[in-house]
């Protein structure tokens, strides 16, 4: 078993791109990898929601969009930190553009669709980067999403939860699910942390 700290991780990335790979492919690797299992769960196509941040950790969020609504899932998404997204996430929402069952909605949309609920929550606000206590707007949407129904999925780390310390917000995202890439975070084995995981799992996307 791997277990990366944040900064051990962006260490291992490193290499891997070093070695010939690249950032995108490493977050092609896991959005596909994570639509993948997560099509096994659930083979029937639904509605998902996908919430993400401004960071690489949304962008694992939208390519997961992609890979879902090439097998008939309507996707929306949702940034909560605002549209000035990292070069990667941009790239990945630049690709949802046009696509049949894809819309882009505000928060005030998300809440009102939460209202009639999705079969799936794809969570990537934060990374294993997050320390500290969640700006108020997120700690809202985190509090709207732990009361809704649908399959809850965190990306790498629930937003709120540090991944090296498990120290956690009050309003940390509770996932069901939670996929993990390349190494588990410290805080996934954690007894405080794994009960905001739920089910973790592990995918190899291309990083010793």
């Amino acid at each position: 078993m791997k277990v990366y700290t944040a900064a051990e991780m962006r260490v291992h990335e490193q290499a891997a791109v070093d070695a010939g790979t690249s950032f995108e492919q490493l977050m092609e690797n896991a959005g596909q990898g994570a639509a993948a299992d997560l099509l096994q769960r659930r083979p029937q196509a639904g509605g998902a929601l996908v919430v993400c941040g401004k960071g690489n950790n949304g962008g694992d969020g939208l390519v997961m969009a992609r890979v879902l609504q090439r097998y008939g899932w309507r996707a929306d998404v949702v940034f909560v930190l605002g549209e000035n997204l990292s070069e990667l996430a941009e790239l990945n929402r630049h690709r949802l553009t046009d696509l049949a069952g894809i819309e882009f909605i505000d928060t005030e949309g998300m809440e009102g669709r939460l209202k009639t609920g999705y079969d799936v929550i794809i969570e990537g606000i934060f990374g294993t980067g997050f320390t500290g206590k969640l700006p108020d707007t997120v700690a809202a949407v985190c509090r709207r999403l732990n009361l809704s129904d649908g399959l809850k999925v965190a990306l790498d780390i629930p937003t709120g939860l540090n991944g090296d310390t498990a120290e956690a917000d009050a309003d940390t995202f509770r996932a069901d699910v939670t996929y993990t890439f390349a190494a588990y975070k410290p805080a996934h084995l954690t007894e405080s942390g794994k009960k905001f995981c739920g089910e973790i799992v592990c995918l190899d996307i291309g990083i010793d």
